[in-house]
């Protein structure tokens, strides 16, 4: 600090001066110990690539309990498919139009609202006919469609959801709540890109095959 005299001649450096006076105000040196970078992004104060390619991306994502996704029992490119449903960045109609591209006005599987991630996979009466076939199927009946209302996010409904079921089921569950998403975002496409549209009772058929197909595959009973 005693450097700096004669050197501050703006009203800008004033200004610096206190500021830096201020932060450094709780540092305390010690004699023959020499200054310490911690890098504080990592538990041990240790630099690693990997964290700072990871903090990059800090604040890009919403947050979501991850595992419930990549612990799941499916396949991963619908573990793939999930997350980016889960941040709302999938190509529903609301995201389309959002950058200007062509898009159905409506929900393809009911003729309601503009099409939305919540809507599709929750809200829409064809989504839940479909999926509470399937958590019945699977026996998670205390998770189909309550009367209280709509909700307002997936991954809100889906960490309530989960809370709903022991431990040991929630890696069953959260296969069988991708599934089902998964195989209702196809039967949007089916209807958009193809012109042909499938019965509540045949998308639920065609879920119930990729759990079974699943559990055969890894020897489950």
């Amino acid at each position: 600090m005693r450097s700096l005299r004669g050197k501050i001649t703006s009203a800008v450096h004033i200004e610096e001066f206190v500021s830096f006076w201020i932060r450094i105000q709780d540092a305390h040196l010690q004699q023959g110990v020499r200054d310490s970078i911690t890098w504080r992004w990592t538990p041990d104060g240790v630099y690693s690539t990997r964290s700072a390619y990871r903090i990059q991306f800090q604040g890009s994502f919403r947050f979501f309990r991850a595992n419930i996704i990549w612990k799941a029992h499916v396949e991963n490119k619908c573990k793939i498919f999930a997350w980016i449903l889960v941040q709302d960045t999938i190509l529903t109609a609301q995201n389309l139009q959002k950058r200007g591209w062509p898009y159905q006005d409506h929900c393809v599987l009911c003729n309601g609202p503009l099409e939305t991630a919540l809507h599709l996979c929750l809200s829409c009466p064809f989504a839940k006919e479909a999926r509470d076939q399937i958590l019945s199927y699977e026996n998670f009946s205390v998770l189909q469609s309550q009367p209280q209302g709509d909700p307002v996010e997936i991954r809100a409904w889906w960490e309530e959801a989960a809370k709903k079921v022991p431990t040991t089921e929630r890696r069953r569950l959260n296969g069988v709540v991708i599934y089902t998403f998964w195989n209702i975002w196809k039967e949007r496409n089916r209807r958009i890109f193809n012109n042909t549209a499938e019965t509540v009772p045949q998308v639920a058929a065609r879920i119930k095959e990729d759990i079974e197909q699943r559990k055969r595959a890894f020897a489950y009973t």
